[in-house]
């Protein structure tokens, strides 16, 4: 029995080093973006021309740095993660000195850019230190220990907001100075993570035949991710116009929201771990994509702090655990050893492109409803309730997948689903 299938890979601690800092710096700001670009007046093209270009770029660009981290010999997949990691640093220095929303968008380019070289070559750097047998347990490990040191960042970012005292853009601007220090320093634990050969380790896809049954069945899984998040992401630049002038939630309060959703995700993580490990990722990501499919029109039917945190605690949480882990899992799963980067590139190039077009969507359906009925609400109401039956829609896409790897358990709820599906759905 090989390393591989006994996970007796002993995983270098810089690895979660690396996982633990760079989700402190990420989670203490990244979520509360679009919170610093509502307090400096951002409109709603605006805002969602700054969540478009940070989903589209990051994403569109990972073809050439998956390619190169999968090809080049010049540099360690860690190095090309310092390198991003100093490009972040920076533009979080930057972004805590801007005074208009403009400016914030063009900083968010300049991470977009670091962000590109990170994504895909830290999911490959990954697999490389993961046996196929033990992905969903080492991955939720991953996650778990990101999640910790996350809600310290946020955590750390809600501390710097109280003493701020005021719900300004200002109370915003020390997180993002932390959140540069710490990206800076987490770059540098990746160096050493000494060098692990691809071609040396054993890959579940050793034939054409088995790669093209396994090609196959990724193309369908990108595919259908592609339809959800494009009408997933119709509400993500409306969020903070919610959060802030329906529900009249503080910024603290709003640290406090995401802060609750971190917990819930956490303590999930182990679960979804062994139930990945156990049934599969694909049936654990379809069950989290059902999870999504009604958190829109429940929080523009119920806009209350008191509802958004139940959401983001029994709802969000173990929805968002189920989609972390399993979609690295499942591209990990189908791609060949030598050609991850690659892989999670033309996914996440892919994914990007449609959260692109379906962020803009929404912010300028949303802009022109607010134009023609004068009525802000209206727009946000009307948006909110198209990105729930898009999702309901985008649930029969996952519906209909399959995974060319065998697992020894299932999940019996969605087995009974696919028997009720119509036979031209099947």
């Amino acid at each position: 029995m090989s390393d591989e299938e006994k996970d007796t890979i002993k995983r270098p601690k810089a690895l979660y080093l690396y996982h633990a800092s760079n989700s402190f710096a990420t989670e203490s700001v990244f979520q509360f973006l679009s919170y610093f670009a509502t307090r400096l007046g951002a409109s709603f093209v605006q805002l969602g021309w700054m969540s478009a270009l940070l989903n589209l770029l990051p994403n569109a660009l990972q073809h050439f740095w998956g390619f190169v981290s999968d090809n080049t010999k010049l540099f360690k997949r860690s190095t090309w993660i310092l390198g991003a990691s100093i490009l972040a640093s920076l533009s979080f220095f930057m972004i805590s000195q801007v005074t208009t929303p403009d400016e914030l968008i063009l900083l968010v380019i300049l991470y977009s850019i670091a962000l590109s070289i990170i994504t895909p070559t830290w999911s490959a750097l990954q697999g490389d230190w993961i046996a196929p047998a033990k992905r969903g347990t080492v991955l939720s490990n991953f996650h778990i220990i990101g999640g910790i040191f996350g809600l310290v960042g946020m955590l750390a970012s809600a501390y710097l907001i109280y003493i701020d005292n005021t719900n300004s853009a200002d109370a915003f601007r020390k997180p993002f100075m932390l959140s540069g220090i710490v990206t800076l320093v987490a770059g540098f634990f990746l160096t050493r993570v000494p060098y692990r050969d691809p071609n040396k380790i054993p890959d579940l896809i050793v034939t054409e035949e088995i790669k093209q049954t396994y090609s196959n069945s990724f193309h369908a899984f990108t595919k259908a991710q592609m339809i959800y998040v494009f009408f997933m992401s119709f509400i993500w630049p409306l969020w903070a116009v919610l959060m802030i002038k329906k529900v009249g939630a503080t910024n603290l309060e709003l640290v406090g929201l995401s802060a609750a959703g971190a917990v819930s995700e956490m303590c999930f993580q182990p679960l979804v771990g062994r139930l990945v490990d156990r049934v599969g990722p694909l049936p654990v990501l379809t069950l989290s994509r059902m999870m999504f499919v009604f958190l829109p029109a429940t929080m523009v039917l119920f806009p209350r702090v008191e509802v958004i945190l139940l959401l983001q605690i029994f709802i969000f949480g173990p929805a968002f655990a189920g989609f972390l882990v399993t979609t690295s899992a499942h591209i990990l799963d189908l791609s060949p050893n030598t050609e991850r980067a690659a892989y999670f590139s033309y996914f996440n190039a892919r994914v990007g492109v449609c959260t692109f077009a379906g962020t803009l969507v929404g912010a300028y359906l949303a802009h022109s409803i607010e134009w023609y009925t004068g009525d802000y609400w209206h727009a946000i109401f009307t948006v909110y309730m198209l990105s729930t039956f898009g999702r309901l829609f985008g649930t029969g896409y996952f519906m209909r997948l399959k995974s060319p790897r065998p697992y020894p358990g299932s999940i019996r709820i969605l087995d009974r689903l696919q028997v009720m599906r119509p036979p031209w759905q099947r």
